[in-house]
């Protein structure tokens, strides 16, 4: 066609289409209804409507398998009442048949095998009945019943038009089926996700309630009675005051990881000299009392995060050097440094340090290095620093190539608007 043509031009004129090949056209008009619904009973009633245009039919029904129940259940129908064929038994009759042969069947009521089938449609006026299975990726998931009152007559063109009519319904209907499944997932998945948070901050307040009652009365116990104790009774409460304390510690912390993980961002411009200076003072008299020296960067920037978020970040940083970092530790040093799109930040110290190959573990829940034994700790502080982190479209991580001691690192994006709130992320 090419051959003496340099350039061919056809635009898509769906009225032209129509008279140079109906077929296609007739194709070109359902992909285009079935590319904007989205809800599967429009989708099959317009098909159904398309398909019974094409036969020139004047009922029709549409069946979607029920693998389950062993039938096909009615899910739409056009020009007929459904009362007495709401379902069609899969294992026998006509229905059955075209599904399990996967082929166009057309036949005269009459001659039907079921006489029930052919009573019920003799009664509303039908005497061709056609049966059009739904067929994708090499399975029927469902089947069109059609019937007229008169005989049509039934080209092969005719019947290959709506085979593939067919196969265009039965694809498109199971990715609306896919597309419905998935929402369904998807909301079960956030219902499960607030009742899990509910439960967690629930649980984690009524855990906390008894533990602070218990440590309490341990203290009570002590000072009223401690004069009549021997060292092994002294010794029982204090263990009695740990325990209450760490199910204290472990029930805010958990509720500082759901905090940092679900509750709103806050992002704001935040002075990164103010929030050092908060951390500094909280800090202090565990810095004094342990004769660490807590080094912050010199200079001030104003950056766009959460400030709550961002102070509880380095606080966990500081607290875990200060925790972890063993008897020789003399010094934190906090550092900040832009790189390209990101604020970095890092904590480190000249303590025991980290294995290199807990790099990465030593942020998950709950997990801490050997070098943590016997020393108090939940096992959530690294891991609300990398939700945070998270949060701000950054990222944590530890540097391995420190020479002596640990070097944990944060960064925070530095493209995030200020003043607005973000809902949380999953």
């Amino acid at each position: 066609m090419l051959r003496n043509q340099r350039l061919i031009t056809v635009p898509l004129d769906q009225a032209q289409l129509q008279e140079r090949n109906r077929a296609l056209s007739v194709l070109l008009q359902l992909s285009n209804y079935l590319s904007t619904r989205t809800k599967l009973e429009d989708l099959l009633g317009g098909a159904l409507e398309l398909v019974m245009e094409q036969l020139g039919v004047s009922a029709g029904r549409l069946y979607l398998s029920e693998p389950e129940e062993d039938c096909y259940r009615l899910v739409v129908h056009r020009g007929v009442s459904p009362e007495g064929l709401e379902t069609v038994p899969a294992g026998v009759g006509f229905t059955s048949k075209a599904a399990r042969t996967r082929s166009f069947l057309a036949m005269l009521v009459e001659d039907l095998d079921d006489a029930e089938r052919v009573a019920l449609l003799a009664s509303k006026g039908f005497k061709v009945v056609i049966c059009l299975p739904l067929i994708t990726r090499d399975q029927v998931i469902g089947v069109m019943n059609l019937a007229a009152e008169e005989l049509i007559p039934l080209e092969m063109a005719t019947i290959d038009l709506v085979m593939v009519m067919g196969n265009l319904v039965a694809t498109t209907a199971e990715s609306v089926m896919q597309a419905q499944e998935l929402s369904e997932q998807a909301r079960l998945l956030a219902e499960q996700k607030e009742a899990v948070q509910f439960f967690a901050y629930t649980a984690c307040h009524d855990m906390k309630s008894p533990a602070t009652g218990v440590h309490g009365l341990a203290r009570m116990l002590a000072q009223r009675a401690g004069h009549n104790l021997d060292d092994k009774g002294l010794a029982i409460i204090s263990q009695i005051e740990k325990a209450a304390q760490r199910i204290e510690d472990l029930a805010q912390e958990v509720n500082a990881y759901i905090r940092a993980k679900q509750a709103p961002l806050k992002l704001e411009q935040v002075s990164l000299g103010e929030v050092l200076s908060s951390v500094a003072g909280e800090m202090a008299e565990r810095l004094e009392k342990s004769g660490v020296v807590l080094e912050l960067p010199p200079e001030d920037v104003v950056l766009s995060a959460d400030q709550n978020a961002l102070s509880r970040a380095i606080t966990n940083l500081v607290d875990n050097a200060l925790k972890y970092g063993g008897p020789q530790l003399s010094r934190i040093r906090v550092i900040y440094d832009q790189d390209g799109p990101a604020h970095v930040f890092k904590v480190s110290d000249d303590g025991v340090g980290v294995p290199p190959e807990l790099a990465e573990k030593c942020f998950t829940l709950f997990k801490r290095a050997d070098t943590s034994q016997g020393t108090e700790g939940t096992g959530l502080g690294l891991a609300i620093v990398r939700e945070i982190a998270r949060r701000h479209g950054g990222q944590a991580w530890l540097e391995t190539a420190q020479p002596q001691g640990a070097c944990f690192c944060f960064s925070l994006s530095s493209d995030l608007p200020a003043e607005t709130t973000d809902s949380g992320q999953n």
